[in-house]
C-alpha cells in the first residue's frame, strides 16, 4: 500500500506527530498583508515578476476562478495547470464558509481547516535522489477573503516536502499548508494553490488536493 495514502489519509495526525519530533515537516512562511489591486484605492501594486511566477500572490484575486464552492471546498487538479493572472495555480472560490471548518473545539488535535496539499507521486526508498527530490517538492497558496465585489489578500503560506526517518528506512512526508483560524464561518473566501517540483517558475505542476476539513480530536 502507497505510504503517502496512508499518512494523507490520516488527515495531518502524523505531520503534527512528525512535526513536533523532527522540528516539523512544512515550512510555512506569512507574507504581510497586503490589498488587490482592485480594493487598493487608487494604487497599483507592483511585483518582481519573476518572484510573482514562483510563488503567485495578490495578482490571484483578479484571475478567473477554476472552480467554486459552497460551504467547503473539495478539489484535486490535474498535474498540468496554469490560470491567466496566475501563473501555474489553480483558483477555487468557496461562498458562505462553514462553521463546521471554522471551529475549534477544546481539545481538538487540529481545528477545522481547510488543506492544501500534494497530491501526486513521492519518491520512495529505492529512488537514489529521494532526499533532493522529497524536499525540493514545495506548495504554496494564497487566501483572499470577497469584501464587497473585491478580493482582499489576507495571506500566503508554503511548505516543503520532508524526508521523515521512520517505517524501515523513512518516506517522504509531502508537502502541505492549512487555513483555520485565517477563515471564518459565513464568508467568501478564494484560495489559489500551487505544487511544483521545487520552488521555481520554470519548474513542472504536479497534481495538489485542497479539502475542508472538520476539527481532530484528541484521542481518548
Amino acid at each position: 500500500m502507497n505510504t503517502y495514502r496512508i499518512v494523507n489519509g490520516l488527515g495531518f495526525v502524523c505531520f503534527g506527530v512528525v512535526a513536533i519530533a523532527l522540528a516539523g515537516c512544512a515550512v510555512d512562511a506569512t507574507d504581510d498583508d497586503a490589498l488587490v489591486d482592485d480594493v487598493v484605492e487608487g494604487d497599483v501594486v507592483e511585483e518582481n515578476v519573476a518572484e510573482a511566477e514562483q510563488a503567485m500572490g495578490i495578482e490571484c484575486g483578479s484571475a478567473a476562478t477554476t472552480a467554486s464552492f459552497f460551504g467547503g471546498i473539495n478539489y484535486t487538479s490535474p498535474q498540468s495547470y496554469s490560470t491567466t493572472s496566475c501563473y501555474k495555480g489553480v483558483v477555487l472560490d468557496v461562498q458562505n464558509y462553514s462553521s463546521s471548518y471554522a471551529q475549534n473545539p477544546s481539545g481538538s488535535v487540529f481545528p477545522g481547516r481547510t488543506t492544501v496539499e500534494w497530491a501526486d507521486s513521492l519518491p520512495t526508498l529505492a529512488d537514489p535522489d529521494r532526499l533532493s527530490r522529497c524536499e525540493s517538492a514545495y506548495v504554496a497558496a494564497d487566501l483572499f477573503e470577497k469584501v464587497g465585489q473585491s478580493w482582499v489578500y489576507k495571506t500566503s503560506k508554503e511548505s516543503l516536502g520532508s524526508w521523515t526517518p521512520f517505517f524501515d528506512g523513512g518516506f517522504c512526508a509531502g508537502p502541505g499548508v492549512s487555513f483555520s483560524s485565517e477563515m471564518q464561518a459565513g464568508k467568501t473566501y478564494r484560495i489559489s494553490a500551487t505544487a511544483r517540483t521545487q520552488k521555481s517558475s520554470s519548474a513542472a505542476t504536479r497534481k495538489l488536493r485542497v479539502e475542508s476539513r472538520l476539527p481532530v480530536s484528541a484521542p481518548r
